[in-house]
């Protein structure tokens, strides 16, 4: 659920040193900036209504047809991110907002200008894919997800709860701080302190966004209510709320969000309790838990915020691409132009692109096929030899039964699960993602483990060591900027 999008434009927006002054065409500027959105948008549209063209043709959307319009939305995704960083760093759009429009130095609204470009390219790129989102779904006509605004409506309230925490950070830190302690920005870590102190602030107080933007209502007392419940109690696990999560049936999902006991919801989409029978429910809602008991959430914020930290600190290191590029060119390294810039913060993003691309996609893939281990035991008996299978029921009698072992019957209720959500969202079972893997490789991964009992302890182990390792690389390579930069102020 983490706007890897918006991150990564608001690094490009904020993080990354755009060329200082306006363009010296403003005019000519906006048209280009305005004819390269609506090239992103248009491809959007060509996008969603060929989609629905196709739908309509064939009858049915077939897995191919469904593939190019998942493969189509990623790659709209990433133009309007390659085209918002041009934007800022290769038109002077910050530029333009700051000086030539003379914004700068405002509160928020210069912040909101700068990033307004790419809200607004996602926003319509949302509205062109739709058509085909909708053909494949196949929605019928009285549907209330066929509405075009009703679904912007929707998908902007899901967004608005995830980008709200981190505009926040950023007017916090380029406003408030600026206002109030000037002689804070002269200190070489302020921007290193300030991202995690306001990171943990965000990560913390994100159930309460949430909560407000999305809608969401209580799930009722009733059978279900009660087996999560034993679930929970089993797992050790402590929430706030069970929610259901109104998506006019649009969307076969659930999310765990919270880090605090006291501040934890757990989401189950309505389409999801309408759609899945109670076994599966309870395996998606292991699922959920598995994240929590594993501590996924503090460990991602550790490797975000250290990441970013890393970034910042280590920017002086990009300080040397001004003469390596000047050593290409006839350009004077003493005398930066709008190329150097733009190749310059071209460079930075791409760097920073591909590696946090690499890195955080293996992290998120083994965390989550961590938690599918844990949505298995959450529905199993501990025996390897079932059938027979504990019924839910008979939990009552046992409400301190712990969470069980794998059992053959345990991991076939949550890889149905999988299957079933996959369907129900269109999503093809081969079809790869980049945080999550496919379906088909995460329920054959499952299936191996029912196989050979011995892996799941091994796999455990290898998730330990990754997790180590990865945390001990990204201390030391902090500890190696911080030590690089303590030499410097000394030397």
């Amino acid at each position: 659920m983490i706007p890897i999008s918006l991150l990564i434009a608001l690094m490009l927006g904020f993080g990354v040193d755009a060329p200082a002054g306006s363009p010296a065409d403003v005019p000519g500027a906006l048209a280009r900036i305005a004819g390269a959105g609506a090239a992103v948008v248009a491809a959007a549209f060509a996008l969603g209504l060929g989609t629905a063209w196709k739908v309509r043709r064939d009858g049915s959307a077939s897995s191919r047809t469904q593939r190019t319009l998942g493969i189509g939305s990623r790659l709209i995704a990433v133009a309007t991110l390659a085209v918002y960083g041009w934007m800022v760093h290769g038109w002077g759009w910050s530029g333009i907002v700051n000086d030539a429009w003379g914004w700068r130095g405002s509160v928020l609204a210069d912040d909101v200008l700068v990033i307004a470009p790419f809200l607004a390219m996602q926003l319509l790129a949302w509205w062109g894919t739709f058509y085909g989102e909708r053909a494949v779904m196949g929605l019928p006509t009285t549907h209330p997800g066929r509405r075009v605004a009703r679904h912007l409506y929707l998908k902007e309230r899901r967004s608005l709860a995830l980008v709200l925490p981190i505009v926040a950070v950023f007017v916090v830190r380029n406003d408030v701080i600026d206002r109030l302690w000037p002689s804070w920005r002269g200190w070489e870590w302020a921007e290193p302190a300030e991202l995690i102190v306001l990171g943990s602030a965000i990560l913390a107080a994100s159930p309460l966004f949430i909560r407000m933007a999305w809608p969401t209502r209580p799930l009722g007392d009733g059978p279900l209510r009660r087996k999560l419940e034993e679930i929970a109690g089993r797992s050790g696990f402590h929430c706030s709320e069970i929610l259901i999560w109104d998506t006019d049936h649009m969307m076969v999902n659930a999310c765990v969000t919270g880090v605090l006991p006291g501040l934890r919801y757990v989401l189950l989409s309505d389409a999801l309790i309408d759609s899945l029978p109670p076994g599966e429910i309870a395996a998606v809602f292991g699922h959920e838990i598995g994240h929590v008991a594993h501590r996924h959430l503090p460990y991602i914020l550790f490797f975000l915020v250290g990441f970013l930290v890393l970034l910042t600190a280590g920017s002086s290191a990009f300080s040397g691409l001004e003469e390596w590029f000047a050593g290409l060119t006839t350009v004077d390294p003493t005398s930066p132009t709008a190329l150097l810039d733009a190749a310059e913060a071209l460079l930075v993003a791409l760097g920073f692109g591909a590696s946090f691309w690499v890195v955080f996609g293996a992290l998120s893939r083994r965390l989550e096929r961590q938690a599918d281990v844990y949505g298995c035991k959450a529905v199993s008996c501990g025996s390897p030899d079932c059938p027979p299978h504990f019924e839910f029921e008979g939990l009552m009698d046992e409400p301190d039964r712990p969470i069980a072992a794998v059992c053959p019957v345990g991991v076939r209720i949550f890889a149905a699960a999988l299957a079933d959500v996959a369907r129900l969202n269109g999503i093809p079972a081969a079809a790869r993602s980049w945080r999550h893997g496919s379906i088909a490789s995460r329920i054959e991964f499952l299936s191996g483990l029912v196989e050979s009992p011995t892996r799941e302890p091994a796999f455990q182990r290898q998730i330990r060591r990754f997790r180590l390792g990865l945390a001990a690389g990204l201390l030391a390579a902090l500890g190696a900027v911080g030590a690089a930069s303590w030499m410097g102020v000394a030397g």
